[in-house]
Order: C-alpha cells, then structure tokens, then sequence
C-alpha cells in the first residue's frame, strides 16, 4: 500500500535523479490481511465489519514488496497506514459511499 502523495513525490524524486534506472517499487506499508482487518475494526469502530476468522485462511505463499531500491536511493515516505486509510474513509464518506 502507498499514499497517492507518496507515489507522485516518488516519481518527481527519481526524475530528478540522473543515477536513478531501471523499476522501482513504491510501497511505504506491508500488511497481512488480517493485519489490515484488525487495523481496520480497531480504528474505525463505527464500520460493523463481518466477524470472520482471518486467521484461519490457508495462505501457499506470501508476497512481498520491497521498497529498497527505493529507499537507498534516499526516498523516505512520507504517509503510514493510518494517514492511507483515514484518507479513504473520508474520501468515501464525502461520497456518500459509506
């Protein structure tokens, strides 16, 4: 996940940066599902998330993204998960959509 900030901020970064080839990835937070479920009902209590048991879904293999490239190119993010879901919820409230 990554704040839509952060992408352009990113893009306009390596730009600038004659040394900076190739692919980057841009994701500021990694998180399971039911990390995001628990994030979820905790901040946003007022949401009734259905009560299912997350943990019990068999994952093969998890995926994962790394900034790093990224990052030692001297990238610092600048949302957290916090900042990319509040931003959402409003987004969707103003919307009528929630």
């Amino acid at each position: 996940m990554v704040h839509i900030d952060d992408v352009a901020r990113a893009m306009i970064f390596l730009l600038e940066k004659p040394i900076a080839k190739g692919r980057y990835i841009c994701s500021s937070v990694e998180m399971k599902i039911d990390e995001v479920f628990e994030f979820l009902s905790t901040r946003f209590p007022q949401f009734q998330l259905p009560s299912v048991d997350l943990k019990s879904y068999r994952v093969e293999k998890r995926m994962s993204l790394s900034s790093k490239k990224l990052r030692s190119a001297g990238f610092e993010f600048k949302y957290g998960a916090d900042d990319i879901f509040t931003g959402a919820i409003k987004s969707c409230q103003a919307r009528g959509f929630l």
